[in-house]
């Protein structure tokens, strides 16, 4: 395998404007070895193809496509003249065609190829604009590179296996890989959102890479989410284990399965900021303990109900969760969480989406009609080795009690790099504010 091997993904939020796409270039060509580039579809792209497939706005699927092919000449005008301009117009032409056949007969493979055509897009104009700037590249699709998936439609994930035999890209020049989705059994398949963060560190361990680094639009990751609005403190380093962990809390830092194919060959994974190189952002690799465990992080799922239900001695626990998450999947509505023990189970999801889950189960001839709960939120404390330290989850009962904060921790198995809690929806803002603060996790 070749040696130094450098992967570097760019997500949407990184190709909104022609800035945004002259420092892909540089960041490109400033890279050490031999550069592999993962794109997502242009920002808001993918969002405007799910609008025009479940929405059908006034517009016919002609003139939608007409529009995402100027979006994307206008960021990089470069394409029209490019030597992938014919297969550009071929992948729109491809994208109409997919647009009409799933209005007439829906079907969630033409779906998925359909949603696709935004990073085939992405992955055309990117390597124009690298070529136009004297950076030999080339367009390396999914299904052309090998990229294998288990399962169908929106939520399906990486054959590893497969990949790492079949994976070939092109040489000579930078190959710019097409993110989020790639071919199952059935056709084509997603990775759910954040997609594109798996595709890189996947392709990474199929190489044998060197590193993976995610340009993001942030500098690095914030031990709090950005959107709490707070000053947090930047991390300069977490494990595979704390990254993963916080991922899951703290949309959308990463996606949470991502760091899986770097742990065994130990490639570090950087997050750094797109406009300046210059910092060095957050570096994710394995497990460094801190002689005193602490919490580096807090991640939050706000304001969540609960949907529970009892189950007879006639059910199967099992098929009852089973039944479930299909019925609630299909209608696109995400659980947070699932505790199942003999005789109860207990979903959570969004209070915006609670109603509508609880509609659908009941509506379930196998389930019996759930129970609603009040809202709540989710505290996750992410820290090495703070799972086996009592005087944590001590410390932060005590934050808690002293800001009058009604938090429950969680009497789920403990984990050693993480403690889960939760607080009643109406404090989470002051939950996350004064138990940051009191950690040390905000900057002055």
């Amino acid at each position: 395998m070749e040696l130094n091997i450098n992967v570097h993904k760019f997500g949407g939020s990184c190709l909104s404007a022609i800035e945004d796409i002259d420092a892909v270039v540089e960041r490109i060509r400033h890279s050490e070895g031999r550069a592999v580039a993962v794109v997502s579809a242009f920002s808001g792209i993918t969002d405007r193809l799910i609008g025009q497939i479940d929405y059908r706005s006034s517009s016919s699927n002609s003139d939608f496509t007409a529009s995402i092919e100027l979006e994307h000449i206008e960021r990089v005008p470069e394409i029209a003249s490019s030597p992938w301009a014919v297969r550009f117009a071929e992948t729109l032409h491809h994208l109409a065609d997919s647009l009409d056949l799933h209005a007439s007969e829906p079907d969630i493979e033409v779906r998925a190829d359909a949603l696709a055509c935004g990073e085939r897009l992405s992955s055309l104009a990117i390597a124009a604009a690298l070529d136009a700037r004297g950076i030999p590249a080339v367009p390396a699709w999914s299904e052309e590179t090998g990229i294998r998936l288990i399962g169908r439609g929106e939520d399906a994930r990486i054959d590893a296996n497969q990949t790492k035999q079949l994976l070939e890209i092109p040489t000579g020049a930078v190959p710019v890989i097409t993110g989020w989705y790639g071919v199952a059994q059935d056709g084509y398949a997603l990775l759910g959102r954040g997609g594109s963060d798996l595709t890189a560190t996947a392709v990474a361990a199929a190489l044998d890479a060197s590193s993976v680094t995610i340009w993001r639009d942030v500098a690095g990751v914030l031990a709090l989410s950005p959107r709490w609005t707070l000053p947090a403190r930047n991390l300069s380093n977490l494990s595979y284990t704390e990254a993963a962990e916080f991922a899951l809390f703290s949309e959308p830092m990463l996606h949470p399965s991502a760091v899986e194919p770097l742990r065994k060959p130990g490639i570090p994974l950087y997050l750094r900021p797109l406009h300046s190189p210059e910092v060095d952002g957050t570096i994710i690799g394995p497990s460094i303990r801190l002689e005193t465990p602490a919490v580096r992080a807090v991640g939050c799922l706000p304001h969540l109900i609960s949907l529970s239900w009892s189950l007879s001695s006639a059910l199967s626990l099992t098929e009852s969760v089973s039944d479930a998450m299909s019925a609630l999947g299909s209608a696109r509505i995400r659980v947070a969480s699932i505790r199942a023990q003999p005789g109860r189970v207990r979903l959570l999801v969004s209070s915006r989406m609670a109603a509508r889950a609880k509609r659908i189960l009941s509506e379930k001839p196998s389930l019996p009609t759930p129970e609603l709960g009040e809202p709540l939120s989710i505290l996750c404390f992410v820290g090495e080795g703070i799972g086996e330290d009592s005087s944590i989850r001590d410390q932060i009962k005590s934050f808690a009690t002293e800001a009058n904060i009604q938090l429950q921790f969680s009497d789920e198995e403990s984990r050693d790099h993480a403690i889960h809690a939760t607080v009643p929806a109406n404090q989470t803002e002051q939950s996350i504010q004064s138990l940051c603060a009191a950690l040390d996790l905000l900057t002055q």
